[in-house]
């Protein structure tokens, strides 16, 4: 076999490619099927997980809750305003001081954490159950101050579908740590 030249002399080699019905690859199809077996098994893994978690909704009312009293404390400090939280049995109510006295606060996003039908809370200010019966009036509980300091707490919230509960603690600084979920003692 003779092998082409260039102008210069030279040899040039060509690549012979093996021909496409002796090596097969995948299709478009087969490798669609292929992840679309993926992407289905990840999800149902994901959901069977997110599913078997039964004290999300109480971390969930942590979470915001702590969330709420961070945002209560930084826009009580940059609009010089005080704030307060009237804890009840199956939620609380955020209130704003004016010249009228302790208000429900009128901002639409304080009203957004809701506890569920199962979920209950219990205070202690200075180591002492604060009675948390729900009035016409709201009374201010844990207030937070337009110099940034706050009335230091326990709150406590138990889910009785769950036998679990968390506790939140706010120190005088402002700032809150939830601890739990944890079973019911």
């Amino acid at each position: 076999m003779k092998l082409p030249t260039s102008e210069t002399g030279i040899s040039i080699h060509r690549c012979v490619l093996p021909r496409a019905d002796s090596q097969r690859g995948f299709t478009l199809w087969e490798l669609l099927i292929v992840v679309a077996i993926v992407a289905i098994t990840i999800s149902m893994v994901q959901l069977s997980m997110g599913l078997s978690d039964e004290t999300r909704d109480l971390k969930r009312v942590g979470k915001d809750l702590g969330k709420l009293f961070h945002l209560l404390n930084q826009e009580a400090v940059f609009e010089s305003r005080n704030y307060a939280i009237s804890v009840q049995d199956k939620g609380f109510v955020v209130l704003e001081f004016n010249e009228e006295g302790w208000v429900p606060a009128t901002q639409s996003f304080f009203s957004k954490i809701k506890m569920t039908e199962t979920q209950s809370s219990q205070l202690l200010i200075d180591d002492r159950v604060i009675d948390i019966t729900t009035n016409t009036n709201p009374e201010p509980h844990i207030l937070i101050l337009s110099s940034g300091e706050m009335t230091p707490f326990e709150w406590r919230i138990r889910d009785e579908l769950t036998q679990s509960g968390i506790v939140l603690q706010g120190n005088m600084l402002g700032g809150v740590l939830m601890s739990g979920p944890e079973p019911l003692g």
